[in-house]
């Protein structure tokens, strides 16, 4: 039986014991987002002041890649610049498409780069990220359905 990677340990990790799991009350921002291939339904709630972010959670019933990776987005967006955001959102494309091995920027969600090799499962990492961009730009929802379509070349 192979030894599973670090990576692989964190994303479990995170899938089992989410971080700032549930409801944030007092939020500022909130978006729905939803993954139609995987089936995930996912809600992020925000709380931002003087531009940062100084709250974060999530629930929903999403599958174990999307909950460690909306787990990890946590830890990266709680306490940080609203437009850190951007970094994260690009870094990450990037990482899941293979275009890249690590970015440091990135932290824990570089767990994710061992989906290269899993197309269908880019989206469900990916959804946490659009869900979050979504409440920040005061959309009520999004959706991961073009994601692939846009960004592939």
């Amino acid at each position: 039986m192979p030894v599973p990677s670090p990576y692989h340990q964190l994303v479990l990790d995170h899938s089992r014991e989410p971080r700032r799991f549930g409801e944030l009350h007092g939020h500022t921002h909130a978006a729905d987002g939803s993954n139609p291939l995987c089936g995930d339904a996912l809600r992020v709630e925000l709380r931002v002041a003087d531009g940062r972010v100084v709250g974060y959670a999530f629930r929903g019933e999403v599958c174990a890649v999307a909950r460690a990776s909306a787990s990890m987005l946590g830890d990266k967006l709680d306490g940080a610049d609203v437009a850190v955001l951007d970094r994260i959102e690009s870094g990450l494309h990037e990482l899941v498409a293979g275009k890249r091995l690590r970015d440091d920027a990135l932290g824990d969600l570089n767990a994710f780069a061992a989906l290269a090799q899993y197309p269908s499962r880019r989206k469900c990492a990916l959804l946490p990220v659009a869900t979050a961009r979504a409440a920040l730009s005061g959309l009520a929802a999004a959706t991961t359905q073009k994601i692939e379509d846009e960004r592939t070349p």
